[in-house]
């Protein structure tokens, strides 16, 4: 079983696609390059390391991956552990994450760090 991190490594400014005026003026909000999350399976559970904000439309992009992604890569044809970067859906301003697959031993679990 692996828990799988997501780090921001890049967040772009805007920039149209088709010529037309972007539909925003800056770039992402929500995350600023270094901010990570951190998904681990069984119970499934987010972990907030280093952010306290997690963008909807990123998420909602990376959790399918992340089911894939915590599991043990057994047939050669299975490119899961090869993926090492992934964009949110935001075509005008996307945000890029690094993408790491760390081997938790069973019965372990991350817990949010505490002050």
């Amino acid at each position: 079983m692996y828990k799988v991190v997501f780090t921001v490594v890049d967040v772009k400014p805007p920039k149209s696609i088709d010529g037309e005026p972007t539909h925003v003026s800056g770039p992402c909000k929500i995350y600023k390059i270094g901010d990570k999350i951190t998904i681990t399976s069984n119970p499934g559970r987010l972990v907030l390391e280093e952010t306290d904000s997690v963008c909807l439309a990123a998420f909602s992009a990376i959790l399918p991956l992340t089911s894939a992604m915590e599991r043990e890569v057994t047939e050669k044809w299975d490119y899961i552990d090869k993926i090492k970067y992934f964009s949110c859906p935001d075509s005008e301003r996307p945000v890029t994450f690094k993408v790491e697959r760390i081997p938790v031993k069973q019965g372990e679990t991350p817990l949010r760090k505490t002050d």
